[in-house]
């Protein structure tokens, strides 16, 4: 049986890895997040709440892979960039491994986000201008043993991060839902989806992958622009402004390429939301109970686009990346 049954985190899935490790070094909790059904707009939509890990977002489940895939190697000091969900989380899962981490932020990321990156023995570095200035600080900062330990190029960080493809088919009955909708800057976790989809597929568990929706800021829209225009990569957009949904501020991603590959693939579609939309949207999902991050909320402002490219009956998956407490409340 490759998966451990008794397990209910990540490392349940840690035989499909492929890293070379039969059992983790560190553990933190993190996987196996709930779902909870909703209603949008008369619609159900299935939540999968990822803001219920360790660091309060998503990144937990690549970055714990990552982490102790880096640790087996005797890594002790690394370095990324991150506007503060990425960050928080390597800050964390570095001060499990006792590791030394560096993490290079744009000056206007949220004093909240930068006070828990700090909070866990991380050194933060403010970096003035938009977001790209802090990737460029960060790389240069990897050198004299320092590993750079960005979510964007790492593969074991994307390892983790199909395990979020297997929970869901395991908690909807061993069935694929219809349609997955998530926020995308680097596109880490679109690409988890896919990738997670993809092997079960391939190994004769569901008959096809659930159709990718990437959702993103106007003001902050590569993807979207690259796709509109039927380009196979993204180039480099200059922000239109800067967007309340800060952790998908990215105007170039790494693995533009496959993101492009991934929603066409799957009959797929990019979709851009304005701010006040977003910000309704955080509004919305609060009165029913759920507090997340503007980032976050982008997916749920994004569901009318959806309602109107799905099926009655189609089921939906909006996994909610990041807690609303990460920073200065909005509304």
């Amino acid at each position: 049986m490759l998966i451990e049954r008794d397990d209910f985190s990540v490392w349940r899935y840690h035989r499909l890895f492929g890293l070379g490790a039969e059992q983790p070094l560190l553990r933190m909790g993190v996987g196996w997040t709930p779902l909870l059904n909703l209603s949008i707009s008369g619609r159900p939509i299935t939540f999968k709440l990822e803001f219920m890990m360790p660091s309060g977002s998503f990144k937990d489940r690549g970055t714990t892979v990552m982490i102790n895939h880096m640790a087996s190697w005797g890594v002790t000091s690394v370095v990324d960039d991150s506007s503060g969900n990425a960050g928080a989380s390597l800050a964390a899962h570095a001060a499990r491994a006792g590791m030394q981490a560096t993490i290079c932020v744009p000056a206007y990321a949220s004093p909240a986000k930068k006070a828990q990156i700090a909070v866990y023995g991380a050194e933060v570095v403010s970096v003035e201008g938009p977001r790209r200035n802090a990737e460029h600080a960060a790389q240069a900062a990897a050198t004299n043993g320092r590993v750079y330990a960005s979510h964007a190029y790492q593969p074991s960080y994307l390892i983790g991060q199909m395990t979020a493809a297997w929970e869901v088919w395991e908690q909807l009955g061993r069935r694929a839902p219809d349609w997955v909708v998530t926020p995308v800057a680097q596109g880490g976790n679109l690409l988890g989806y896919w990738f997670g989809f993809r092997r079960l597929r391939a190994a004769g568990l569901i008959d096809k992958e659930p159709r990718l929706v990437a959702v993103q800021s106007a003001l902050v829209d590569p993807v979207a622009e690259a796709l509109e225009r039927g380009l196979d990569t993204v180039p480099g957009i200059e922000p239109k402004g800067y967007t309340v949904a800060e952790g998908i501020a990215v105007s170039q991603p790494a693995r533009g390429n496959r993101l492009l590959q991934a929603i066409r693939d799957t009959d797929g579609a990019a979709i851009t939301v304005e701010e006040a939309t977003i910000l309704d949207a955080q509004r919305t999902l609060a009165r029913q109970g759920i507090y997340v991050e503007p980032t976050s909320a982008t997916a749920v402002a994004a569901l009318p686009r959806v309602f109107e490219l799905a099926r009655p009956d189609d089921v939906i998956v909006v996994p909610l990346t990041g807690s609303g407490l990460k920073g200065a409340p909005k509304l």
